[in-house]
């Protein structure tokens, strides 16, 4: 008799029932793909530093202005690739400096109005906050109009890379 019970037992097959499932599915899954549309992300496009000799542009008379910030621990470099530092700004603990660092670009676009590209420089083991406040500074700058504060573009296309070990020059100005 056991052993009739055991045959009957295990030789049907159980029957699984997964219209609960399906159900559930049908609901879900356009409730995901609806949901999906509101979510965005924010992305800063970043470009490589361009190389050492880079393509003259049509006016080869006309300076060219290749600007790079460079972020150092205790300061930030401002210059040109070719003609040098434009000004050293020592970090403060208050972040007075980044207002400096504001108006300075700031002067540099009034001067090169149609530059829209600055090379981004990191000294090793800049907090990714800092790097993101810096990009921050260098695409946008607040200015006063009409009395209103507007959002100006200074140079909205950044490119990122490895600041070069402090030369002398900084070693020096860094000291006083």
């Amino acid at each position: 008799m056991k052993r009739r019970w055991r045959k009957n037992h295990l030789g049907d097959p159980a029957e699984v029932n997964i219209t609960a499932f399906m159900n559930l599915m049908v609901i879900l899954v356009p409730f995901l793909l609806i949901t999906a549309v509101f979510s965005r992300i924010t992305i800063l496009d970043m470009d490589l530093p361009a190389p050492g000799n880079p393509s003259q542009s049509s006016n080869a008379d006309e300076p060219q202005l290749q600007l790079e910030v460079t972020v150092r621990q205790s300061v930030i470099e401002i210059g040109d690739r070719k003609n040098g530092l434009l000004k050293l700004i020592t970090v403060s603990e208050d972040g007075s400096h980044l207002q400096q660092v504001t108006e300075l670009l700031q002067q540099v676009k009034a001067r090169y109005p149609d530059k829209q590209d600055v090379t981004l420089l990191l000294e090793q083991d800049i907090p990714y906050e800092r790097l993101i406040g810096m990009m921050d500074i260098l695409r946008v700058a607040p200015v006063k109009q009409d009395g209103k504060t507007i959002m100006a573009e200074l140079f909205p296309v950044i490119s990122i890379g490895d600041a070069p070990v402090a030369d002398l020059r900084t070693a020096t100005r860094n000291e006083s």
